[in-house]
């Protein structure tokens, strides 16, 4: 065997230059008949200094050369005659298989072992030569074509060129094109064109175009399949999900709106919006001067020439009702006995006055419960000047109950008006105050000569307020051509075929496009050409675009032919019926295969699209309805001790009375009980045994508060149930839509943005057409039996709870800003009929751009059919607030994680049960213990109430309900109140001399007592300033008391509970309580149980 290489044709020169050159080489590989000893000769003489680790021996499958063959020994025969080459013989530990080999002399490695550069002295083309072992094996090849030593291939087959590496890893455009050509190259050889031109390179191209866009989308799956990798906002959006994290597309602002009427009018719903208009940016010579009313039009005007910002009614559905009476109402001071609402207040009166003052029946104030009310400071209260008001005094209110009254004394009507808690007052309000003196009244006050000055009206009431946000309406009221999208249109699916002996499944069967396609084809086939409207029918169900493809289409005057036209204009091409059948049987081909639903997402045109809130809260108005229907029990019997002193006072009672009673108790029981004989007797029996007449109807009143109070807002049909089985009475304010379950007016403005919807609707209509048998609807597939239909579809944060019934989609927010919809798949959420038309209605605008400024909402935008009120002003008294431009992908990215351990599923532990019920509204502090009972563990949370440290039943029983979906299986709820824990502290203070006692006296009773201090500061022992468990310090105690003026020194005397034995607290300078108790000392001599201080006061030491 000789030495190999890749050009044989030089092989003889070479190696003539070689021995020229005294290089070394091998000459020959020769092998052994029992393949254990190799001969190699050389070009030369063999080299001094061999060893076993110069001999590289590669190659074989079987054997491998590197691993499997192990040279054992090697031996040099050196020839005399210099004309003679040396041989070497390489001793191997066994014999390789029939593959090809090489042996090479080789330079050992930094190991000792065979390295891989030549040997010194050695050529780089003949260091090494293949060889075989079974060299002798019969083959069928001739001799000329033995891949072994020596073979010289001819030029023709050198010219042929060898396989091309595949390359798995291509994956761009040019290395795809490339492994496409070195491809066709082998396959078909005599196509060597690649002039860009040629068909053959332009579907190469497309191939490796088609290839390369499927390794992009292959790549982008794998990117997007992380969250930290994750760079569309839909995905981040979608993974952050899975860990129950809400990622919000922003929020648009919302602001009250208060109207100044010059008369009495209403404005229909969807007639009206406001609009902030700012065009200080113009010069003052090209500046608009629009007036407080404007229209649509003018509103378009306006935007392109200054800076606009719409706000729209949150509840649209409400009218405008505008009263002259409400611009500004006065509050009564009951003949100035009352001077300003204090800090926390929840009720007013407000002057109201008659229409006719000879009647004085009927009132000029229509307020009623849930309407919104603003009270505004508009006078200085220390100068009376309106420039002087302080503008940060300004507040909303939503009225809870509204009380008309009369002031005997001045003969004057008022309404007794309260609004709730949460919207109590969060600074004092000036009434009436005198100039120069303020709203403070002292009793030290001497006046002037002439008297102080009053100043009266210092705040005020307005009414006409209307809660809007941020967003303006596209083809508001209907109006003009909205945006529409079409379903795609569903594959046709079509009867299968059984048995040929039982023939084929009947051509009506399948679904609507089948059936219709297959009726028009029998049509053709009976030599019926199509019409117009058979054409206009079949874009409706299969598409316009898949029937045009097949070769129908309508060739119009003035347009290319397929375009499609409308009512029965037109000619159906191809013209003759026969044709038209072929391209029928074609386009149910094409329909039926490939049988997948083309995917339908549309992409809203405009943008941004508005982000709100619903409103109103489903959870405030539930718990309205259950606090309603709650208090209808109390209310009946409230309502027979009225009835009961009626008849006792009138001697009976009158007919609407005894009605009112039959609705409640029924005929039966008030003939047993003679209630028009003896109506006393009666009505004390009644109130006797209400529990026992009306069980079923209460227990019924407990399932309704039940399921309220659990968050499930009661239809309409609840509210007829109540009139009907309690009365009229009872089911006022229980309907979802009054405004006076909406919640405070301070809730309205602090949405989270995590809750917020696209303000879009979908509305799909459905035109049926009976007349043929094909089209979607002759079956009834949708319950509509009329010839026109329209189904409203509604937005979602996710589709995870949505039935297949619900017609829901979720709006995903895109890189570009534009709004994406995704609807259901028939199991979460239903899927849109395939080839119905979507009209989309929303709303644009939102972010930060909402957030104007107080006084920035100015005119008054309606639609051109509305009239125009008599509007006076428009305003908004308070700034906007709540716009929240859409949450960064990398604050997602960066706090999704964490927010698993920020958000508690689950109470375990006790301090879970206290964190949970902690965060509930109402709530200021709340503690937990777990207890064995003997047969199960019990939770116990004691609550602490804002204000007072007692909470109320309602609070208690809201907090059981929410605790409920946390707690732990097997652990029981019990919730209560604190548990208070009187203290008895007697103080021996020391005071300054030249200080008044009973100065110091008062305040240090102050400073230590349970009330509130000036600037806002708590008492030591205020319900507010204490916690469960925190222990009192005696060095606290002295603290507070040592920094009242005149004091010099404080000694603690006695520490300790009360009525207990002293423990050695005061020793210990601090008292103990338990994790359930609070320590309370209000020093109340009407209640001595809550608590003793005893101070007592000295003269200077």
């Amino acid at each position: 065997m000789t030495a190999s290489g890749t050009t044989r044709g030089t092989t003889t020169s070479r190696r003539a230059k070689a021995r020229a050159a005294q290089l070394n080489g091998v000459d020959a590989v020769e092998v052994s008949d029992d393949g254990l000893t190799l001969t190699v000769t050389f070009l030369g003489k063999a080299p001094h200094g061999l060893c076993a680790e110069n001999v590289r021996i590669e190659g074989g499958r079987r054997v491998d050369g590197l691993t499997g063959i192990t040279v054992v020994d090697i031996g040099v025969e050196r020839e005399e005659d210099p004309e003679l080459d040396d041989r070497l013989y390489v001793t191997l530990d066994r014999a390789g298989d029939s593959s090809r080999y090489r042996l090479s002399l080789v330079e050992t490695d930094p190991y000792g072992r065979p390295g891989t550069e030549p040997y010194r002295g050695f050529d780089q083309r003949y260091h090494s030569a293949t060889f075989t072992f079974r060299p002798d094996r019969p083959t069928p090849f001739d001799c000329n074509h033995e891949h072994g030593h020596g073979y010289e291939p001819s030029a023709a087959i050198q010219a042929f060129p060898e396989a091309p590496v595949v390359d798995y890893t291509a994956r761009d455009y040019d290395t795809i094109r490339k492994l496409l050509l070195d491809r066709l190259t082998l396959t078909t050889p005599d196509w060597i064109e690649r002039n860009p031109a040629d068909l053959g390179t332009t579907l190469v191209e497309m191939l490796a175009y088609t290839g390369d866009q499927i390794s992009h989308h292959q790549d982008a799956v794998a990117t997007e399949a992380y969250l930290d990798t994750a760079r569309r906002r839909v995905s981040v959006r979608r993974h952050v999900r899975l860990i129950d994290y809400a990622m919000h597309d922003g929020c648009n602002a919302r602001a009250h709106v208060t109207v100044q009427s010059a008369g009495d009018h209403t404005l229909p719903p969807g007639t009206y919006r406001f609009a902030s208009v700012d065009v200080r940016s113009l010069d003052p010579h090209d500046r608009p001067a629009p007036g407080t009313v404007i229209g649509d039009g003018d509103l378009a005007d306006l935007d392109e020439r200054g800076s606009v910002e719409v706000f729209e009614p949150v509840v649209a559905a409400d009218p405008l009702e505008l009263r002259s009476a409400h611009n500004t109402i006065r509050l009564w001071t009951w003949g100035g006995e009352v001077r300003s609402l204090p800090r926390g207040a929840t009720a007013a009166t407000l002057r109201d006055e008659w229409r006719d003052t000879e009647t004085c029946e009927e009132r000029r104030l229509a307020l009623r419960a849930g309407d919104l009310l603003v009270l505004e400071e508009v006078k200085g209260p220390r100068t009376g000047t309106p420039g002087d008001a302080d503008p940060t005094h300004r507040q909303v209110v939503r009225l809870t109950s509204v009380t008309p009254a009369v002031d005997r004394i001045e003969d004057q009507p008022v309404l007794e008006v309260t609004w709730s808690a949460e919207d109590a007052l969060r600074f004092p309000l000036c009434l009436t105050t005198h100039a120069g003196r303020g709203c403070e009244r002292s009793e030290t006050w001497v006046p002037p000569a002439g008297g102080w000055g009053t100043v009266e009206d210092v705040t005020i009431a307005r009414g006409n307020v209307v809660l809007v946000d941020h967003g303006r309406s596209l083809n508001p009221r209907g109006e003009g051509l909205p945006e529409t999208v079409t379903v795609p249109p569903g594959p046709a699916v079509v009867g299968s075929c059984g048995t040929p002996a039982f023939g084929c499944a009947d051509r009506d069967e399948g679904n609507a496009p089948a059936r219709l396609v297959n009726s028009l084809t029998d049509k053709g086939e009976r030599g019926e050409p199509l019409t117009a409207a058979d054409l206009h029918e079949l874009f409706a169900v299969v598409g316009e675009d898949a029937t045009v493809r097949a070769g129908l289409g309508l060739e119009l005057t003035g347009r290319r032919p397929g375009r499609k036209g409308t009512g029965s204009e037109g000619r159906v091409v191809p013209g003759t019926a026969y044709a038209q059948a072929a391209a029928l049987r074609t386009l149910l081909a094409q329909s039926v295969y490939p049988g997948i639903a083309p995917r339908f997402r549309p992409v809203l045109g405009r943008s941004p699209v508005t982000q709100a809130v619903p409103f109103p809260d489903p959870g405030a108005v539930a718990g309205g309805q259950a606090e309603r229907i709650a208090a209808i029990p109390a209310r009946v019997e409230q309502r027979l001790t009225e009835l009961w002193r009626s008849a006792r006072d009138r001697d009976g009672l009158g007919e609407q009375e005894i009605a009112e009673l039959t609705v409640l108790y029924g005929l039966k029981v008030l003939e047993r009980l003679e209630l028009r004989r003896h109506p006393v007797r009666a009505l004390r029996e009644l109130l006797f045994r209400s529990d026992r007449l009306l069980h079923a109807k209460l227990r019924r009143v407990e399932v309704l508060t039940a399921r309220a109070r659990a968050g499930t807002v009661l239809d309409e049909h609840i509210a007829w149930e109540i009139a009907h089985s309690w009365g009229p009475a009872y089911a006022e304010g229980l309907h979802p839509g009054e405004q006076a379950l909406r919640g405070p007016a301070a809730a309205a403005l602090r949405h989270d943005p995590r809750h917020a919807l696209p303000a879009v609707r979908l509305h799909e209509a459905h035109h049926f057409h009976h007349g043929h048998p094909g089209h979607p609807g002759h079956d009834g597939d949708h319950g509509h039996d009329g010839h026109h239909g329209e189904v409203i579809w509604e937005p979602r944060r996710d589709l995870l709870d949505s039935t297949p019934r619900d017609r829901h989609f979720v709006g995903e927010l895109q890189d570009d800003g534009r709004l994406a919809l995704r609807f259901g798949d028939g199991r979460h959420a239903a899927r849109p009929t395939p080839g119905t038309r979507l009209e989309l209605r929303y709303r644009l605008g939102g972010g930060t751009a909402g957030n104007v400024g107080a006084e920035a909402i100015n005119h008054l935008v309606l639609t051109a059919d509305c009239e125009r009120p008599p509007v006076a002003g428009v305003r908004n008294p308070l700034p906007a607030a709540g716009g929240t431009e859409p949450e960064p992908v990398e604050q997602v990215r960066q706090s999704a994680p964490l927010d698993l351990r920020r958000t508690r599923l689950r109470a375990v532990t006790a301090d879970d049960y206290a964190a949970l019920a902690a965060a509930l509204p109402g709530v200021q502090r709340a503690a937990a213990t777990l207890r064995w009972t003997g047969s199960g563990q019990e939770a116990h949370i004691a609550v602490d109430a804002y204000g007072t440290g007692d909470p109320s039943p309602r609070l208690l029983a809201e907090v059981t309900q929410a605790l409920e979906a946390y707690r732990r299986i097997g652990h029981d709820l019990v919730v209560g109140a604190a548990r208070p824990v009187p203290l008895d502290i007697a103080l021996r203070v020391c005071a300054v001399p030249g200080h008044q006692h009973g100065q110091i006296l008062a305040e240090l009773y102050r400073v230590l007592g349970r009330g509130r201090l000036p600037g806002g500061r708590l008492g030591f022992f205020h319900p507010d300033a204490l916690t469960f468990g925190e222990p009192v310090r005696l060095s606290r105690l002295v603290a507070v008391a040592a920094a009242v003026p005149g004091v010099e020194s404080v000694q603690v005397t006695r520490l300790r509970r009360q009525f207990h034995e002293d423990r050695g607290e005061r020793e210990d300078g601090v008292l103990r309580l338990g994790p359930l108790e609070i320590a309370t000392c209000d020093n109340d001599p009407d209640r001595p149980e809550n608590g003793r201080l005893t101070i007592s006061l000295g003269g200077a030491r």
